[in-house]
């Protein structure tokens, strides 16, 4: 999947941040995502640089809401970035949603999920 989608940066609960993975949250442009609830590899295009990303999509079973999300997690930006257009590239699936016993596992999962990023970042460079 290499479709680029575009957004607003919304402000969302804060439950990232506080968690040591902040995310910016997005709110799409006339669209929807053609994809699964899970954790995404992105490429986060902001200010016409180019940033790697981990998406979330979905209604965040752990802390038993309802309403889907779309969170970005910056691996290495971050500034303020409000009520920005974004716009981000979906370029590999990392896992599907999942529903933690707490934040503990949540968090231990999310570790883990980055270093994924990571590794699948630096197979495309070698």
């Amino acid at each position: 999947m290499h479709n680029i989608f575009f957004g607003t940066v919304i402000r969302g609960r804060g439950k990232g941040k506080k968690m040591g993975f902040p995310t910016i949250n997005i709110k799409l442009v006339n669209c929807e995502l053609p994809i699964n609830k899970g954790v995404y590899v992105v490429w986060v295009t902001i200010n016409n640089q180019i940033f790697k990303g981990m998406m979330y999509t979905g209604t965040r079973p752990t802390f038993e809401l309802q309403k889907t999300t779309i969170e970005i997690h910056l691996l290495d930006y971050q500034e303020n970035i409000y009520d920005m257009q974004i716009s981000f590239q979906i370029l590999h699936k990392i896992r599907e949603e999942i529903h933690f016993e707490n934040v503990g596992e949540l968090v231990r999962q999310l570790h883990h999920d980055k270093e994924m990023v990571y590794k699948y970042f630096g197979n495309l460079i070698n």
